[in-house]
């Protein structure tokens, strides 16, 4: 008859004989809705219940464990086999499997209440056996001599120790940790077995993650951190430690989660008198570096400050300073820095970070005598030598800055980090610098091994340069706008050597490179490939990878402008615009993203540009267009000069959506004034006349001491002096353009010539 109910009936019949004492009848029914339905994970749990209850221990572990196999997030069962195996004697195990339930449970689960109670009861019946024999006294020798710096005395006693008594998990533990000190690879084994005879101690398993993590083995380490959570609990130490393997493994997004989640547990832990086992400014230091390489320099830095503030020290400030730097703030992180530098003038990591503060600040004279300092205190030091070259790029010499990045390399260790990165990127902008870009480009390409640099597309292989007919290439760009405006040059030289080649990146830039052509089709980055020909695979590369193909002659590279085309419709929504200007127009740009480090330094912002705006050599004669978007914008509100009621002024942000209504709006004018941003890359790429203002620092790509480019023949090049004068260079320009609009004639001329 019960072979006509639903299985819901069913569990619910056999509950009810269940709660009436009819076990047998209930386990058979239970049986029945398996037979019929195995992936009901309630008949498993209840019949695994009603096994244990009529005594059968053995059998209801292992059907219980045999539903785990199919219902192991189920909350229930493991609660349940965590009463069986306290039936069974075998608490240790009891307490994991309770542990695992909470984690899976509700907090509001009927059943949480009594297990946690269980928990508490069950940590005072698990006290640590006392060792056998002589062990103790042994383990008291050895560490005696470990504090003697004697470590095969502290070995041998450590052995004798275990022989004694070969489940002391002390003995173990120390044996593990004098492994550890030679990185001997048994480390790992000793601390396995000091986990295993004693699965409640914190220490045992944290230090069994710590020798995987320092012998490499990270997937291992995070996987014995976990397993400790699950027996023993979340503690500070633990989820410090997996905070510390999730940021090696790569994963700052997951390495922040298990840092915050450390300081909360060390909060509750301090409330509770429970000895934390990690620093909390450890913790907070550790937090902000894996914020800051989410890209969330802010939250970065507000950790940062409150560790130094609540716990201040050399590291505390020099962590402050290196998160500061990181948020493109390097005046706010001098004090801190200088603070750590007055506390410890010997310690030459202290000097370095001052040097990268006072470069990002453009105090170039005293970032030298930082690296100065630094490199007498250890003359081994690669960031010194780094900053060192960072300073000769800032000077304008890019010949010395090659050999300083030669010499910090050849004293880093060979990695593959951010920090080595770092090197061979300005190791590569130097030669670029000096128009070596075939020697050039490899080394700068190493800037994807810089946090927020990698590969744009997951999943999809990235091109390994090879140019080859029927090679399939996605160019990708997430950010630089300038530099696919520079390097999309190259995808017409990839189509014509056979490859097939389409553009995904930002919106602002798709109308207008498709219409120019460049590609076989664009789109934004989640836009879904076109299927790729029979036996080909799209493979990836950033935009800067172009920079490969520049091994053709820089004179090359001029051959190509223009171009870039804007848009018919573009076009002709901008046509005429500027007709109500005066005769010669020129369009401005001022500033560039704040997003990168160096803005500060290439943008003149609008301030210094006011003398020619009134140079009166150029009033009536010149119409000024302002194609300034973003945060520089705003000087239009701080200057002190009303351009807005201008006549000879206009304003076209509002209007500029994207880069092809820009294109369209510089295809009208007769010169484009510019600092290092998109819209010079914009303006050459377009064949119009580009006159450039460049700081002392300029970017490799505008090489050096010449006032012209070999990327685009129609620019002409205006450097500073020396770092920050740009009223210099803006004295030139005005000088310049009143030569140039000298030569125009004017519109009464133009009249009076007609007529006579």
């Amino acid at each position: 008859m019960t072979d006509l109910l639903p299985a819901d009936d069913l569990v619910r019949y056999a509950v009810g004989l269940h709660k009436a004492g009819r076990h047998e009848a209930a386990e058979a029914i239970f049986r029945q809705v398996l037979a019929r339905d195995p992936g009901r994970g309630d008949a498993a749990h209840l019949l695994g219940m009603v096994l244990a209850q009529t005594g059968r221990l053995k059998e209801a572990e292992a059907h219980i464990r045999q539903a785990l196999t199919r219902f192991d997030a189920m909350a229930d069962l493991h609660a349940s086999l965590g009463l069986v195996l306290a039936d069974l004697h075998r608490l240790d195990e009891a307490v994991a499997c309770w542990r695992r339930a909470l984690a899976l449970a509700p907090a509001d689960t009927a059943w949480a209440e009594e297990i946690r109670g269980r928990l508490a009861a069950a940590a005072k019946a698990l006290p640590m056996p006392p060792p056998k024999g002589d062990a103790a006294a042994l383990l008291a020798l050895a560490r005696q001599r470990l504090r003697a710096d004697d470590l095969g005395g502290a070995e041998r006693l450590c052995r004798e120790a275990l022989a004694e008594d070969d489940s002391y998990a002390d003995a173990w533990n120390m044996l593990g940790v004098l492994a550890l000190q030679t990185r001997d690879e048994a480390a790992i084994g000793h601390f396995a077995a000091a986990v295993r005879h004693a699965p409640q101690v914190v220490a045992h398993r944290a230090n069994h993650a710590t020798a995987l993590y320092q012998l490499g083995r990270l997937a291992d380490a995070a996987e014995v951190v976990n397993n400790a959570l699950v027996v023993i609990g979340a503690r500070a130490s633990l989820l410090a430690h997996l905070g510390d393997i999730r940021f090696a493994q790569g994963d700052s997004f997951a390495a922040a989660a298990a840092y915050r989640l450390a300081l909360e547990h060390l909060d509750r832990e301090q409330d509770q008198g429970v000895a934390p086992g990690v620093e909390r400014p450890r913790v907070q230091g550790n937090l902000a570096r894996a914020l800051c390489a989410c890209g969330l320099v802010r939250d970065a830095a507000a950790v940062a400050r409150d560790r130094a503030s609540s716990a201040p020290g050399i590291d505390a400030w020099r962590d402050l300073a290196i998160t500061l730097l990181a948020a493109h703030d390097a005046d706010a992180a001098i004090d801190p820095i200088l603070r750590a530098v007055a506390a410890a003038p010997e310690r030459a990591d202290l000097r370095v970070t001052a040097a990268a503060a006072f470069i990002d600040a453009n105090r170039i004279d005293e970032a030298v005598a930082h690296v100065a300092t630094a490199l007498d205190l250890d003359p081994g030091s690669a960031e010194a030598y780094a900053n060192r070259g960072f300073i000769a790029l800032r000077r304008g010499d890019p010949v010395a800055a090659a050999a300083d990045f030669r010499a910090a390399l050849d004293r880093h260790p060979p990695t593959r980090d951010a920090n080595i990165a770092v090197l061979h990127q300005g190791l590569g902008m130097s030669l670029l610098q000096q128009g070596d870009i075939a020697a050039g480009a490899p080394h700068f390409a190493w800037r994807r091994h810089m946090p927020g640099l990698g590969p744009a597309l997951p999943g999809l292989p990235e091109w390994d340069g090879a140019v080859m007919p029927g090679a399939h290439l996605v160019v990708t760009a997430t950010r630089g706008h300038g530099d696919v405006l520079h390097f999309i040059r190259y995808a017409p030289l990839l189509r014509a050597a056979g490859m097939r080649v389409v553009f995904r990146g930002m919106d602002t830039l798709l109308d207008l490179i498709a219409a120019s052509n460049l590609v076989e089709e664009v789109g934004p980055l989640g836009q879904p490939l076109p299927p790729p020909w029979p036996g080909g695979q799209w493979v990836q590369a950033d935009c800067m990878a172009l920079l490969s193909l520049a091994g053709t002659p820089l004179g090359w590279a001029g051959h190509t402008v223009p171009y870039l085309t804007p848009p018919p419709d573009a076009v002709a929504r901008w046509h005429g615009v500027l007709d109500i200007l005066p005769p010669v127009r020129v369009a401005l740009s001022w500033a560039g993203s704040t997003l990168f480090p160096y803005h500060r330094h290439r943008s003149p912002r609008l301030a210094p540009l006011l003398p020619l705006l009134t140079d009166p050599r150029l009033a009536g004669r010149v119409g000024w267009v302002s194609v300034q978007t973003d945060d520089g914008r705003r000087d239009l509100d701080t200057v002190d000069l009303p351009l807005a009621a201008r006549e000879d002024f206009l304003d076209m942000a509002d209007g500029l959506r994207s880069f092809a209504d820009t294109a369209a709006v510089l295809a009208q004018v007769d010169l484009v004034i510019s600092m290092d941003t998109a819209v010079a890359h914009l303006a050459g790429g377009l064949g119009r006349p580009l006159w450039l203002m460049l700081d002392t620092g300029a970017e490799w790509r505008w090489l050096t001491a010449r006032a012209d480019s070999p990327w685009y023949p129609t620019a002409t090049l205006f450097r500073q002096a020396r770092p920050g004068d740009w009223p210099g260079v803006v004295a030139t320009l005005a000088d310049a353009l009143a030569a140039h609009v000298g030569s125009v004639p004017t519109p009464a001329a133009l009249g009076s010539g007609h007529s006579g």
